[in-house]
């Protein structure tokens, strides 16, 4: 145990020399600079949640190097990691074969490592799953008070990060009432968490009015339906959307869509694969100010966004109903088969393909000017093989899942697997839910899952090795 937690240490470090070698600067995306904003801001309301700020804040206490942040992102993904790894170890005994394969996919992971290098909550949120993951299985077999007050802590920690971890109160929930506390201890802790995150949502919706000019818990929320709706809607024909009615306050943004539709043929559409096209393409009919430029750090124009996001809402919501069909066919099932297949959109490629940077970046870290570089890049082609990988991890994961239950393996397996393999599948299908409903899958969404997948996967394919 200890030598494999030396190795991690080890391999972190190398990895860590080797990423800034090649890359001497951080990967920057749109998210990236919103991000930034946030943090030299210091407010606590933006497009995204601002835990991420906060960690960038934090850094920037000590130093505004970027490779501070980026060795303490990856930092903390490590020992989050280390965490996990050593509770799947606790859960069963696990062949040789199957420990350095969860070595692997936890620390030695290419994905890991480039998106460590990004200036984005994607490796920091990672990190806080699989400890908020761990610790979820081991409240069932060690539920100790100590475990339960951190566990709340890092839920809250996660919600503060990536509204993903919406999903995240609920499961956590469900699997305290099933642990061995006092009913006492289990409603406390309950109604604690429904208390912090409550605060936390009423909270950020009075920051988000006090920045943004709208009373909302999330902008891009809003956004997202929009996106996700006008999806499906561009596909109607014409002749359908011209005949189609609709409520006054959906008149001028219906038409714009409508123009736009018209204008742009069905091939030059970007509907495959389903991304945010509609949010912060310039030419988006969504836009309130079309051709607007660095549209995630433009505060005027965000302020613009903030004051439609209600509204997107609603058309969003209206466009689903109206064509419920048209939406399960080019939005809901297009977006099941990425979750299975995710693109590698930002993964294969290094900032957004250009050697600028916008020039929030530039202040914080104190460059010398907007230009950035890197050592490599042909390697980046590794990540559009990841897509498969994670279609195969699925299939191991699902089969071995299948064959547990019709090989009796809950009579080999102890009470602790059993109880994590239940809450894996639990988190699995809610998360499936989720994720295809709220948002398009990419495959940096998806590593949390992959990671989840191989060691589970591997455990279960495992357990003829191992008994008892």
């Amino acid at each position: 145990m200890m030598r494999m937690r030396s190795l991690a240490g080890l391999t972190m470090v190398l990895q860590f020399i080797l990423i800034k070698y090649l890359y001497p600067f951080p990967n920057f995306m749109q998210d990236s600079y919103n991000y930034l904003r946030s943090a030299a801001t210091n407010i606590d309301a933006n497009l995204w949640p601002v835990g991420y700020a906060k960690l960038i804040r934090f850094a920037g206490f000590f130093s505004h190097s970027d490779h501070l942040l980026i060795f303490l992102q990856l930092f903390i993904y490590h020992c989050c990691g280390l965490f996990y790894f050593h509770t799947l170890l606790a859960l069963r005994p696990c062949s040789k074969w199957l420990q350095w394969t969860m070595f692997i996919f936890i620390f030695l992971n290419p994905a890991i490592l480039y998106l460590s290098n990004y200036v984005t909550s994607d490796v920091y949120f990672i990190g806080i799953s699989l400890l908020w993951m761990a610790q979820l299985f081991r409240l069932t077999y060690k539920p100790t008070l100590l475990l339960l007050s951190l566990h709340i802590v890092v839920l809250l920690l996660a919600f503060t990060v990536r509204y993903h971890a919406l999903i995240y109160p609920m499961i956590s929930m469900t699997v305290i009432v099933f642990c061995q506390y006092p009913n006492k201890i289990k409603i406390s802790a309950i109604v604690t968490t429904i208390l912090l995150v409550g605060a936390f949502i009423l909270y950020t919706t009075r920051q988000t009015e006090t920045h943004m000019g709208r009373r909302q818990f999330s902008v891009f929320s809003g956004w997202q339906m929009g996106n996700n709706a006008v999806y499906a809607y561009a596909h109607i024909p014409a002749d359908k959307r011209s005949k189609d009615p609709v409520p006054a306050q959906f008149k001028n943004i219906h038409s714009r869509v409508n123009h736009w539709l018209d204008s742009v043929p069905m091939p030059q559409r970007p509907h495959r694969p389903i991304m945010a096209f509609f949010i912060w393409d310039p030419g988006s009919p969504l836009q309130p100010e079309p051709g607007a430029q660095n549209i995630s750090d433009n505060a005027a124009h965000l302020h613009k966004m903030a004051q439609v996001a209600p509204l997107l809402n609603d058309y969003g919501k209206y466009l689903i109903a109206r064509y419920p069909v048209a939406y399960i066919q080019y939005y809901i099932w297009p977006n099941l088969l990425q979750y299975m297949l995710p693109p590698a959109e930002n993964l294969a490629v290094y900032n957004d393909g250009i050697d600028t940077i916008q020039n929030v970046a530039k202040e914080w870290f104190h460059y010398k000017d907007n230009h950035v570089y890197k050592r490599a890049g042909a390697e980046l082609q590794l990540f559009n093989f990841y897509p498969y990988l994670m279609l195969m991890l699925l299939l191991i994961f699902a089969i071995g899942w299948v064959r547990y239950l019709y090989q009796e393996g809950r009579a080999i397996a102890n009470e602790h697997f059993r109880y994590a393999l239940t809450i894996v599948t639990y988190y699995w299908f809610v998360n499936i839910g989720f994720s295809v409903l709220a948002s398009p899958v990419v495959l940096r969404y998806q590593l949390f899952n992959m990671i989840i997948g191989a060691t589970f996967g591997g455990m279960l394919w495992d357990m003829k090795v191992y008994g008892k």
